[in-house]
């Protein structure tokens, strides 16, 4: 399961699917008669893709943006909105995003309930949406030509995304995993860093189930954060998982504790 972090640059993950592989990830689809765009980026962080992604998708592609893809709601996926949107690009994302409205303001200009088809002149985009875990609006792209997923953030590498511990959450978040590995997929495009397979999205499961039944019995007994993370280390081959030793499985590890602590 070698992990390959190629940070910034553009390649193609499959026929006529392309990412620019950063912290926030860009990718984007030859639909065709334009070019669909998934996610908008933070201003914040990634200030010079405003106009660098546009570009990106002109050389790659030779076509323009003409649809911008929201998997979620969060400002490190739709900070150039309004940018790419005035610029042409028709939003698309799931009606709990907002609103469907014409104007080219950065909201949703087409939104969807559970699932949408975004059909371009010679291939077409299938969105689901598995939504209420990391996000309610949570959305997941296909892209079957080129059997590519994009997950958005229901994948970490390694991290648990919630940003405090709920049972409820976690349980649907692994039915949407498994909803997930039912994709004819080879490769998955996450929110943020490597590209990820389906053998990742299984070994994060069984992580997850190791963490579940080692690390409530040690809260409770009153351990220590550190006490804790020394007793359950990163598993010797996640050693290489992105950001996974640098603090998210320290945030892991701490999720539980608060929640089964005493």
């Amino acid at each position: 399961m070698a992990i390959e972090f190629r940070e910034n640059e553009v390649f193609e993950v499959g026929p006529g699917v392309w990412i620019r592989n950063m912290v926030d990830n860009a990718a984007w689809a030859d639909l065709g008669d334009g070019v669909a765009m998934i996610d908008a980026l933070d201003p914040a962080d990634d200030g010079p893709m405003e106009k660098q992604i546009p570009e990106d998708i002109r050389r790659t592609s030779g076509k323009p943006m003409k649809w911008l893809v929201n998997t979620h709601w969060h400002p490190d996926h739709i900070g150039f909105n309004r940018s790419w949107a005035e610029a042409g690009a028709t939003v698309v994302a799931h009606e709990s995003c907002g609103q469907a409205q014409p104007e080219p303001t950065g909201e949703p200009n087409i939104t969807f309930k559970d699932t949408y088809v975004l059909k371009g002149a010679e291939r077409q985009l299938e969105m689901e949406w598995l939504g209420g875990t990391h996000t309610p609006w949570d959305t997941v792209v296909y892209f079957p030509w080129a059997k590519v997923l994009h997950i958005a953030d229901l994948f970490g590498w390694g991290m648990i995304p919630l940003s405090k511990f709920d049972q409820g959450k976690i349980d649907l978040l692994k039915q949407h995993l498994a909803r997930v590995l039912e994709y004819d997929a080879d490769t998955y495009i996450v929110g943020h860093g490597p590209l990820a397979k389906p053998e990742h999205i299984r070994r994060w499961v069984a992580y997850l189930d190791d963490l579940l039944q080692r690390v409530p019995p040690l809260a409770q007994a009153g351990q220590s954060l550190d006490d804790i993370e020394r007793a359950v280390p990163i598993p010797e081959d996640m050693q290489d998982w992105w950001k996974l030793g640098a603090w998210k499985h320290r945030h892991n590890l701490m999720l539980l504790a608060k929640e089964f602590g005493q």
